[in-house]
């Protein structure tokens, strides 16, 4: 999963690089590119519960009316928890004492709806992301990994706002979102039956 986040840094700079520059608010009133970092805060998620700022987020959509747009998504996040020393049960039979570092990863992509309240410089929104989700669970204990690799439907409500500022066709983006996908996963003791998310996003709009 390494090269694939190497990609999305490499598009980003292509895509930096190609931004004409243009004397109005927005490139195109039309359509909009949304490029952000991405913080993460589970609720009650058992197997990786702490607070993430490794993500990214990249969105994009076609207004079909002055108000309605309709794009695709795909982002990714990374969380890691440490556990302190403690007995890890591997079978039945068999049990080790030992610390561990569980790292989710999770990468949602599909389609989203967008409703903008008003064509301006400053656009509020709501929007609705629906997809699919892969996940790497991978719990890392002495010298030894257990993992998981899962699939999921995934679903996130957010609301934020596009803002314009300059007459360069860049502008800021800032959205608060929910998220929640199916994905499973059962690695030795540890049970998880979906994914709750709470998290912003911060990053620049086209």
């Amino acid at each position: 999963m390494k090269s694939l986040r190497n990609l999305y840094y490499i598009a980003l700079l292509f895509l930096l690089a190609g931004i004409p520059v243009k004397g109005k608010a927005q490139i195109s009133l039309d359509s909009y590119f949304n490029v952000d970092w991405q913080f993460n805060i589970p609720l009650d998620n058992k197997f990786s519960n702490v607070a993430s700022g490794w993500g990214m987020n990249f969105e994009g959509g076609y207004y079909l009316t002055t108000n309605i747009a309709v794009g695709g998504f795909i982002n990714f996040h990374t969380s890691n928890e440490y556990f302190s020393r403690r007995t890890i049960d591997l079978s039945p039979t068999l049990s080790m004492n030992s610390d561990q570092q569980h790292q989710l990863f999770t990468l949602p992509f599909g389609a989203l709806v967008r409703y903008r309240f008003i064509e301006a410089d400053f656009q509020p929104y709501a929007a609705m992301k629906l997809g699919a989700c892969y996940s790497e669970f991978n719990n890392y204990y002495y010298i030894f990994m257990s993992g998981q690799d899962k699939w999921g439907f995934y679903m996130s409500p957010e609301v934020g706002f596009n803002w314009y500022p300059w007459p360069n066709g860049i502008g800021l983006h800032l959205a608060i979102f929910y998220s929640y996908s199916t994905n499973r996963c059962n690695i030795m003791s540890y049970t998880q039956n979906g994914l709750n998310n709470l998290g912003f996003r911060l990053g620049i709009a086209f």
